[in-house]
């Protein structure tokens, strides 16, 4: 799964690349198996809340994180 999505035929970056609570391989401190494929491709956003993110949400990463 790539972390680059299409949003209105341009490419963009999934929401999980800005957040700090990322991880490498598609996974975070929400999601530590794998984060859902609608959360990565932005179809849903995560400052929502979502089954089985245990109240870990998106978080803005400070720049150099």
């Amino acid at each position: 799964m790539s972390r680059f999505v299409w949003e209105d035929s341009q490419p963009g970056i999934s929401q999980c690349l800005r957040c700090k609570h990322k991880r490498f391989d598609n996974k975070c401190a929400a999601f530590p198996d794998r984060i859902p494929d609608e959360i990565l491709l932005n179809e849903f956003d995560h400052r929502e809340p979502w089954p089985g993110d245990g109240g870990v949400r998106f978080q803005q990463a400070m720049e150099g994180e």
